[in-house]
């Protein structure tokens, strides 16, 4: 922003060079009145009601940081940051940061090793963490920092990608590792060893720790070749044994399955003891996995069966539940709420709960539909029905009405009455009235409380 002005012909500007940010502070006063009342020449310890804008200048632009308003204003206090009335000294406090960490990134790369990713990571989100408060002495810090840093990076993207590269061959030997061909597998880790050492280096400690593991693999390897030549036969009645325990396991799973789901991941839990098993030689191999595969085969059969059964059955349910909607939608759009049609709407309900299960993915969905169109004709019956009784409640209100009014008639004529005679007849009248009104008013108690 430019210079703030305050149209003030007494207003006093200072401007302090700053070497930490690379520009200068400014103190703006403004504002002063004498006792009498007149503006004049505001003193930074009077009080005369100046006000004060603070904040500071890099090559001509502005930046306010704490403005505390002349008292004619108000006197009231606005902050250009979050920082308060601490910005210029948390803008110090920033700057000096990024000069310390840049002398701490000089010396950590001046001793960079590759073994550590974290130690270029750790500086930048350092970096990263401290507040840009876009002073110039903070770009030259930022140059300096990545500078520093551009070299340690790529020296670890170096590293890294051997440490990857060797990294591979460590997972290549472990896979190798797990085979009994003996001397192929030794001659691929053989092979393995001669590509890690034509790898340039991942990092001394990674270095050391990476021949240290394939060390450890080539000899867990001979270890175990060792031994698989001095137990082969043990192993192999061993491994009949236990495959001859998988088939009769097997056997009793799929006689009579009562959950497919359950029975087909227990079976698959089978097969991998049944790979894990090892080897009872070639031919009693043969004739074991013949057995063991043809129980695995019924199994699978039998499921694909029940499951092509239970899946037409859905389909059936399915398309009976889409015409029983259908046709709950065409009666509910037809408004004739008569006995035959509410009767029909009511089949529908047990026509569906025969219809059956419709499955996972279209049972609730076609319910929601049936059930929308069902309450599209009970609404209507119901709104039709308070339609009628709020004709029966309005005839009998009028019937009641005109009955009051007859009463009321008839006790007039009794007042006037002329003789004995007239006065009985009235009387007899009333008491008849009095009646049908009585039960009017029941009849029209009945009806409202039907509506309410």
């Amino acid at each position: 922003m430019k210079k703030p002005e305050f149209n003030d012909q007494f207003a006093k500007t200072r401007l302090r060079s700053h070497k930490t940010f690379g520009g200068r502070t400014v103190d703006i006063y403004y504002g002063a009145v004498d006792a009498e009342g007149n503006a004049c020449a505001p003193r930074e310890d009077a009080d005369d009601g100046h006000g004060v804008w603070s904040g500071i200048e890099i090559n001509g632009d502005y930046r306010m940081f704490v403005w505390k308003h002349s008292a004619a204003e108000g006197g009231a206090i606005e902050y250009g940051t979050e920082h308060g009335d601490h910005a210029l000294e948390d803008m110090e406090n920033d700057i000096l940061a990024k000069r310390d960490l840049c002398r701490e990134a000089e010396a950590v790369v001046r001793s960079f090793g590759s073994d550590d990713e974290n130690a270029v990571k750790g500086l930048e989100e350092r970096w990263n963490a401290i507040e840009d408060w876009g002073t110039p002495t903070e770009e030259v810090f930022r140059k300096r920092f990545e500078a520093t840093l551009s070299g340690a990076q790529e020296r670890l993207e170096s590293t890294k990608a051997n440490k990857t590269l060797k990294e591979e061959i460590i997972r290549k030997a472990e896979e190798l590792a797990a085979s009994t061909e003996w001397k192929k597998t030794r001659e691929a880790l053989q092979e393995l060893r001669r590509e890690m050492g034509d790898i340039g280096t991942a990092g001394e400690k990674a270095d050391a720790e990476l021949r240290t593991q394939f060390n450890r693999i080539e000899r867990g390897f001979r270890e175990k070749q060792k031994e698989f030549f001095a137990t082969i036969d043990a192993r192999r009645d061993e491994a009949a044994a236990k495959k001859n325990e998988i088939i009769e396991k097997t056997a009793e799973l799929v006689k009579n399955p009562q959950n497919w789901k359950e029975t087909g991941e227990k079976l698959n839990e089978i097969f991998n003891e049944w790979k894990a098993a090892g080897s009872a030689g070639h031919e009693l191999d043969e004739e074991l996995w013949a057995k063991f595969n043809e129980l695995r085969q019924g199994f699978n059969k039998a499921r694909q069966a029940w499951f092509d059964e239970r899946n037409a059955a859905w389909a059936a349910s399915i398309e009976l539940k889409n015409k029983l909607i259908e046709e709950a939608k065409e009666l509910a759009s037809k408004g004739n709420f008569s006995k035959e049609i509410t009767d029909r709407m009511k089949e529908l309900d047990i026509e569906w709960k025969t219809a059956g299960y419709s499955g996972k993915n279209d049972n609730d969905r076609l319910w929601d539909a049936f059930k929308e169109a069902k309450e599209v004709f009970w609404s209507g019956k119901r709104a039709a029905a308070v339609k009628r009784i709020q004709g029966d409640a309005e005839r009998k209100q009028a019937a009641l009405d005109a009955c009051v009014k007859e009463i009321e008639d008839l006790e007039y004529r009794l007042s006037i009455a002329p003789n004995a005679t007239i006065t009985e007849d009235i009387n007899r009248r009333l008491f008849l009235k009095n009646d049908e009104k009585a039960a009017l008013e029941r009849e029209l108690e009945e009806l409202k409380k039907r509506l309410d």
